[in-house]
């Protein structure tokens, strides 16, 4: 009578959302589930288990973090990769050291045969650029023999790039320069 018992209130249980324990049972009693569900295996006694417990992971060490001056610097080549086509197009002739116009003061003030960029003005290079082609609204000075001819999208990826330098010497992201002068030079 108190295996029925047990069975109605377990039914009773599970029909009203209840769970279902095996409290109800003493370790004399036999389990009906658990001699059912495993016939033959020797065992008619209710023992609880716990499912085993996962061995604890060591903690991952958090990823590091990034480090803005790689970004900045990453960015500002990428701009400078865009750029390249539209330099080598307007300005290789006098600021790369295989341009037919090239000259020793030429390449002084700007010289881009290799990036980052040489030449004296490399601490105010952006700024430079920007006048010197009249995106900064001052009357363009080059391209020489053409100033003011770089436009459109030429001018577009030339003010992309200087946008990016900008932002990576504001940011701190470009190693000191001894020598450097003002943009206004």
């Amino acid at each position: 009578m108190k295996n029925v018992l047990a069975h109605v209130t377990v039914v009773a249980l599970a029909a009203c959302g209840g769970k279902s324990t095996k409290t109800m049972t003493t370790p004399a009693e036999p389990d009906h589930a658990a001699h059912h569900a495993g016939e033959g295996s020797g065992s008619a006694v209710a023992t609880p288990t716990e499912p085993p417990k996962e061995p604890e992971k060591p903690a991952e060490p958090a990823p590091p973090a990034k480090d803005p001056k790689v970004e900045l610097l990453a960015a500002e080549t990428s701009a400078w990769e865009t750029a390249k086509p539209v330099f080598d197009k307007t300005c290789a002739n006098c600021h790369t050291t295989a341009g037919k116009k090239a000259s020793k003061k030429k390449l002084d003030h700007f010289n881009f045969d290799t990036y980052p960029l040489g030449g004296h003005h490399t601490a105010t290079i952006g700024f430079t650029i920007r006048d010197v082609l009249g995106i900064s609204g001052k009357k363009p000075t080059m391209p020489s023999g053409k100033p003011g001819s770089v436009k459109g999208d030429d001018l577009a990826k030339i003010k992309a790039w200087t946008d990016a330098w900008e932002a990576a010497e504001k940011g701190s992201a470009h190693p000191a320069v001894a020598g450097g002068h003002d943009h206004d030079d």
